[in-house]
C-alpha cells in the first residue's frame, strides 16, 4: 500500500461514525462464545472472497479501534 493511499485510509478510518454498541457487543460476545467455527464449502468461499474479506477487514478495524477507545 502506497504512503498516500495508507495515509488517506488512516483519515478516513479517523472520520469515520463508529457502531461502538454493535462492536462491543460482538466483541463480547467472542470473550464469552470464542470464535464460532463455520464449515462453508470451498467453492461457496470461493464465490464470496471479495465479501469474505471485506467484513474480516472491517471487522479488524472495529476492534482495533474499540481497543483504543
Amino acid at each position: 500500500m502506497s504512503d498516500k493511499l495508507l495515509k488517506s485510509r488512516v483519515h478516513e478510518l479517523a472520520d469515520k461514525a463508529w457502531d461502538v454498541r454493535a462492536i462491543e457487543a460482538r466483541y463480547n460476545a467472542l470473550l464469552a462464545k470464542g470464535i464460532p467455527r463455520k464449515v462453508l464449502d470451498s467453492k461457496q468461499i470461493i464465490a464470496r472472497k471479495t465479501e469474505i474479506l471485506d467484513r474480516i477487514q472491517r471487522h479488524a478495524e472495529e476492534y482495533e479501534y474499540l481497543s483504543h477507545s
